[in-house]
């Protein structure tokens, strides 16, 4: 841990997603932070929650309500730091007014979606003072800092000398991922044992995708389940497993949280992320890239032992060093 915080005001605006905006919070605060936190996605519902991912404008103003609320609540507004990861519905009118009201803070943006999934992030672009994004194309493209997303302490637990499962996939159910799920599921074959979550919103969601989505042509619904899994089933998983099947999103060329998180937990990855190879951690022993039409994985894989990566590699993935490498570019 290189960059302390001790004293400063941070307003963190974060997703709600397995726990990790919490594991944010507690980093900040571990080195003196006093962190005020708010929602990227300020909806409780299933409903709205869909809703936000599908029709963003839909739900602008009522998120603008929730942000001018929390904000006016807080006992002070005085931030040293505004440190948004997304930001899905903060709006350029909520970024104006802050960047007014906040005038001595520092801006930050981490984007671990690409822009090409999320086009209203390059609008927001002009009020942060520092932009991070996990994706290597959006980065030369915008001009931005390129970081790879972190994985959490909770995955560093040693492996298990058994495992349960050969191969795990816990994931939503978005664009293409059930057809290749499926694919890498027959291209694996019957001696292998695996375990397939594939997670959607509610029930809803599935039906209006089997009619607008051609990959849910052929599925069924008892192919989904409509329970999100909390971060401690997540990671039993993981630790039963002796590879993680990772999907990308085909718009997208960063590598996904599952991807990191798997470095974390020392297991093999097979992934339709072609980029892979970029990274400084990649192995073709411990990782094997398949084409997302026509997957294919050496009956060699599975088999072979995994090889550690060196320990200042993977000290650069902890969340620690994650946030020591965004502090020291706003710090500079």
């Amino acid at each position: 841990m290189k960059y302390q915080l001790d004293g400063k005001k941070v307003l963190l605006i974060a997703p709600q997603f397995f726990g990790y905006e919490v594991e944010i919070r507690s980093e900040l605060e571990r080195r003196g932070a006093k962190v005020s936190f708010l929602l990227d996605r300020p909806f409780s519902s299933p409903f709205m929650k869909a809703i936000t991912r599908l029709r963003r404008e839909w739900v602008i103003n009522a998120a603008d309500r929730y942000y001018t609320q929390q904000v006016s609540s807080f006992d002070s507004n005085d931030f040293d730091y505004v440190f948004v990861v997304n930001g899905q519905t903060l709006s350029t009118g909520i970024l104006d007014v802050w960047k007014r009201s906040f005038s001595n803070a520092i801006f930050i943006l981490y984007m671990w979606d690409s822009f090409g999934n999320r086009r209203w992030g390059v609008d927001n672009l002009p009020f942060f003072d520092h932009v991070f994004t996990f994706d290597r194309n959006d980065a030369k493209k915008y001009a931005l800092n390129f970081r790879p997303l972190f994985f959490s302490s909770g995955f560093e637990k040693k492996p298990l000398e058994e495992n349960t499962y050969d191969v795990s996939f816990i994931g939503t159910a978005h664009t293409d991922r059930y057809q290749v799920l499926t694919k890498v599921d027959r291209a694996l074959g019957p001696g292998v044992h695996a375990y397939w979550y594939l997670f959607l919103q509610a029930k809803w969601v599935y039906w209006a995708y089997k009619l607008t989505n051609k990959g849910f042509r052929l599925s069924t619904l008892s192919d989904f389940k409509f329970a999100p899994l909390n971060k401690a089933t997540v990671q039993g998983v993981f630790f039963q497993s002796k590879a993680i099947l990772d999907i990308e999103h085909p718009q997208q060329t960063g590598l996904t949280m599952r991807t990191l998180e798997t470095l974390g937990a020392r297991k093999k990855l097979i992934t339709t992320n072609i980029s892979v190879r970029e990274y400084d951690f990649y192995s073709d022993n411990n990782i094997c890239i398949v084409d997302r039409n026509a997957p294919v994985i050496p009956p060699g894989f599975l088999a072979a032992a995994y090889t550690d990566v060196a320990p200042e590699v993977y000290a650069r993935y902890r969340l620690e060093g994650w946030l020591d490498e965004i502090l020291e570019v706003a710090s500079a």
